[in-house]
């Protein structure tokens, strides 16, 4: 009797180690939702169930396979609160990729816990004293070799066999599983933890559009008329990319003692040669990669796996973009960032993209005497100094193409700095002292970007050859460092309606030129479609890719991961009528996979 005691026991122990490891998840993750139906949680648990029955049948001990796996999800979830923290979403699959990235900007940020997860953290050492009790071995049952094999192949089958399940519709009608794109957190916290990130694996490979071929995709470009020349003018191109560099007033106004980016709110009134609007970007809080990826090659992440990274999953061989077509043309290019060059998979991927030279903090910024650093980063001044210096050597030679991303106001914002002085205040928000300190840092920085502009811009009036100098944020903030500026606008973070979720993809662009072109303001557009207006005001005709594009645009003028804007002005998410976008997505991929003779 004793003995069949024991065992039940530890049969009890080893079912309830699933179920615990769940819910101690759910309360560890911020803003999941105890709401999860039952068989949400139940599916979440048998995922589990079945990772500790495969590490079992290769440990035998329950004991010790238990204990791997509750310091392993309890390790998971602890990152997991982190990074929803640091920007409102949590670990997908595609941040595996960018894990050395990641860590690269760690240092940055606070990691005061939570009080979830204190509590959480208490619970899982709980479990894993009581798990010591369990006494269970499966050496009992599988004392042959070969039966231990087999039962590991059966649980790693079922793991297997599991996650495909969850991809497909039938699973999807049957758990009402999330599959809003463009809410990644709500995809994890709808879902569950498990359940949430093994419906995203599917979005791990590029899907084709029905019907696609790729001889017919070639047909249609070379069908495209040669664009002709509409000037013999070729002038210096300098694009930069200024890191995080947003207006917040697109989600309500917000009352400051001074203007925070007065020279950018000048020109957007309508400047001299100068163009202004607003870019609807791919990412937020994070991900600059992907507005690179979509200014340098005119495809859009809307037509690729949602949080994906395009540099680290679907660069591998040379691509046609703006680099390498202005290369064909005679230019030199060099692309420059103040930071490790370790980032985004960058050194692999610039030179496929065309790039003559890369510049980064190692090997160069952090070899000069002069360099300026606002807070642990190198300054916008010091940068853009820089780009001076470099594009004033090469244009002796024959136009530049200066491509540039900048560091300076890169998150986090949660500590003051002494080589930060705060000259601009946010108004009415005092009382709440930690995200006043991240609102007026990032104010504060914007402030300086925004003067250093102005004295780029400067320079270059004085300069006498043709230069053309487009800049652009790569996308907003992460969420909490605005979170005072919704309070105040009475915008509840966790149900924003549509429009102001789109409003939070939403930076300013200028492009400015020390000759002649058109003027206008308050245009709306993607990023993926920018490359092509900078070629046309820069006299330079487009290639039949970017032809293609540039007449897309006229049926579609915004097209991102996030939001679609038709010729009407109508706003859609862009996961509802991406079906309607086929045109576009078949000759992305074509682009992107199959075109081998890369038109010039």
């Amino acid at each position: 009797m004793k003995e069949r005691i024991k065992q039940i026991k530890d049969w009890i122990i080893f079912l309830m180690i699933p179920v615990a490891l769940f819910y101690l998840s759910l309360n560890t993750l911020t803003r999941i939702r105890s709401l999860l139906n039952q068989r949400k949680q139940f599916m979440n648990i048998v995922f589990l169930f079945l990772v500790l029955l495969f590490v079992s049948a290769l440990i035998k001990k329950v004991k010790i396979s238990s204990r791997i796996l509750t310091v392993f999800v309890w390790v998971w979830s602890i990152i997991n609160g982190y990074v929803y923290e640091f920007r409102g979403a949590y670990i997908l699959p595609w941040d595996l990729y960018s894990a050395g990235t990641a860590l690269g900007v760690a240092g940055n940020f606070s990691y005061v816990p939570t009080k979830r997860m204190v509590v959480a953290t208490v619970l899982f050492i709980v479990l894993f004293i009581i798990e010591g009790f369990c006494e269970l071995d499966f050496g009992k049952f599988i004392k042959k070799i070969r039966y231990q094999i087999v039962l590991a192949i059966v649980a790693a089958v079922g793991i297997v066999s599991f996650a495909k399940f969850v991809q497909t519709d039938t699973a999807v009608d049957i758990l009402n599983i999330s599959r809003r794109q463009f809410d990644p957190a709500g995809l994890i916290y709808k879902n569950g933890p498990y359940l949430g990130f093994l419906y995203q694996l599917k979005y791990l490979t590029v899907e084709k559009v029905d019907g696609y071929k790729a001889s017919e995709q070639k047909k249609i470009l070379d069908a495209i008329e040669p664009d002709t020349v509409s000037s013999d003018m070729t002038p210096d191109i300098i694009v930069i990319m200024d890191e995080t560099f947003a207006d917040p007033a697109v989600n309500g106004e917000i009352a400051t003692n001074e203007d925070y980016m007065p020279f950018v709110h000048s020109l957007q009134k309508g400047a001299e040669n100068t163009q202004t609007g607003y870019l609807n970007m791919s990412v937020l809080g994070g991900g600059t990669a992907n507005s690179e990826f979509e200014f340098l090659t005119g495809d859009s992440m809307a037509f690729l796996p949602q949080s994906s990274i395009a540099y680290q999953q679907f660069i591998q061989r040379k691509n046609d973009t703006i680099v390498s077509y202005l290369k064909s043309l005679g230019y030199s290019s060099l692309v420059m960032h103040p930071y490790d060059s370790s980032g985004w998979n960058r050194t692999s991927v610039y030179p496929k993209l065309g790039f003559d030279e890369m510049y980064f903090l190692d090997g160069y910024f952090d070899q000069l005497s002069d360099i300026e650093y606002v807070r642990d980063y190198v300054s916008d001044k010091s940068h853009f100094n820089q780009i001076i210096k470099e594009v004033d050597k090469r244009s002796e030679n024959g136009p530049v193409f200066s491509f540039n991303i900048t560091m300076q106001n890169h998150c986090g914002y949660e500590d003051k700095y002494d080589n930060l002085p705060w000259t601009i205040r946010a108004e009415d928000t005092e009382d709440d002292e930690k995200y006043s300190i991240r609102l007026n840092n990032y104010l504060n920085l914007i402030k300086l970007s925004d003067s250093d502009f102005e004295s780029f811009i400067e320079h270059y009036k004085n300069v006498e050859r043709p230069t053309l100098i487009v800049f652009f944020g790569d996308h907003q903030p992460t969420n909490n460092t605005l979170t005072i500026l919704w309070d105040r606008n009475g915008i509840d973070q966790k149900n924003m309606s549509q429009e102001e979720t789109f409003n939070n993809y939403r930076v300013p662009f200028v492009i400015w030129a020390n000759y002649d072109i058109e003027e206008k303001t308050g245009i709306e557009m993607s990023a993926n479609y920018l490359g092509n207006l900078v070629l046309k005001d820069a006299g330079i005709p487009l290639n039949r890719y970017r032809q293609f594009t540039d007449d897309y645009s006229k049926k579609y003028p915004v097209i991102s991961a996030i939001r679609t804007v038709d010729a009407e002005g109508n706003s859609f998410s862009t996961e509802d009528v991406v079906g309607d976008l086929s045109e576009y997505s078949a000759m992305q991929y074509y682009q992107m996979f199959d075109d081998k003779d890369d038109y010039k």
